[in-house]
């Protein structure tokens, strides 16, 4: 068997030390007898898929079939929202590519009961999804409700624009707020501040990672 090992740590975490995760994870594969293709390592927040150039790296590899098993420390090392963990569970399982979680025995595709607990992990996923995608929606009908078609309050000298777009906008510049505002300006010819996507945002009652989410 060839392991992919991969660890994270926070960038607000800076006296975390990812030798800590990867050590263990070493001599797990010692004791499996598993061949260590390749060690990532990223020190960004799980959200950054951006910042996370290694992950990135990883996926190719995967892509590629370099190796048989991907190796992590703790879950939420590789995934920021049980929708991701499912979408690219569900993708390694195209490339007979396994999964393992070190803290987390259970989380193993290589098993037979790794596999009903992935089963679990993609219904609870699919069932979130739904969830924030109402919510988005719920956002919208609210914006419009309770003010102008792109949910301003009435009255107040607010620019133009509609709250799909702030969606869109989120979404297609990776959660980045600033790159969201020169998408929109693009896009509508309004010029908006990073500031105006995050306050639309809060207002509908959203968070950026449902917003995100919510496609």
């Amino acid at each position: 068997m060839k392991a992919a090992l991969y660890a994270r740590v926070s960038t607000i975490d800076k006296d975390q030390n990812p030798d800590v995760q990867l050590e263990q994870l070493r001599k797990f594969c010692q004791e499996k007898r598993w061949e260590i293709y390749k060690e990532y390592v990223d020190k960004a927040s799980a959200a950054d898929l951006t910042g996370r150039k290694e992950w990135a790296a990883l996926m190719k590899a995967a892509a590629t079939r370099r190796f048989n098993v991907l190796l992590v420390w703790r879950i939420d090392r590789a995934f920021r929202s049980s929708i991701h963990s499912a979408n690219t569970l569900e993708m390694l399982k195209g490339y007979n590519i396994g999964f393992h979680s070190l803290m987390e025995p259970v989380i193993d595709t290589t098993s037979a009961m790794g596999e009903f607990v992935f089963n679990i992990i993609v219904a609870v996923s699919q069932l979130e999804r739904q969830t924030i995608s109402q919510r988005v929606q719920a956002g919208v009908d609210h914006a419009k409700t309770h003010g102008t078609k792109s949910g301003k309050a009435i009255g107040r000298p607010r620019k133009d624009v509609d709250f799909t777009i702030v969606c869109k906008a989120l979404r297609d510049g990776k959660g980045n707020y600033t790159r969201a505002a020169e998408l929109i300006e693009r896009r509508t010819g309004i010029k908006v501040a990073p500031g105006f996507v995050q306050l639309r945002i809060s207002r509908a009652g959203l968070t950026k990672d449902e917003v995100m989410e919510g496609e």
